[in-house]
């Protein structure tokens, strides 16, 4: 005789986080422009179970040059936005368009 299996049991608990259109379209837009102005190369998406980041290389092979994290802690309706340069904090916010302005004013690399 067939048993019937809830799938619900068996999912995560957690809720995945990812960058919703608007964001890429944010994001993308000021990668878009240091590309023109050749300062940034090569970007990346990553997901995990309670964030989602999007990274920017100067050259394929190096570290993360900046990084943009969408967490989204329990208890939160509404997502954090971290702006990371390696493993320092450079800004937080509860909009990300604060930090692209941060990140398209304040943010040039210097060799």
């Amino acid at each position: 005789m067939a048993q019937l299996v809830l799938l619900n049991d068996y999912r995560r608990q957690g809720r995945r986080v990812f960058f919703n259109r608007d964001e890429l379209n944010l994001l993308l837009g000021i990668y878009s422009r240091k590309v023109a102005h050749a300062i940034w190369r090569d970007y990346a998406i990553d997901h995990r179970s309670n964030m989602a980041v999007f990274s920017v290389y100067r050259r394929s092979q190096e570290q993360p040059t900046f990084a943009v994290t969408k967490i989204l802690l329990r208890g939160d309706k509404e997502p954090s936005y971290v702006l990371l340069a390696g493993k320092r904090q450079l800004k937080s916010s509860r909009r990300l368009p604060e930090l692209i302005d941060y990140m398209d004013r304040q943010l040039n690399l210097v060799e």
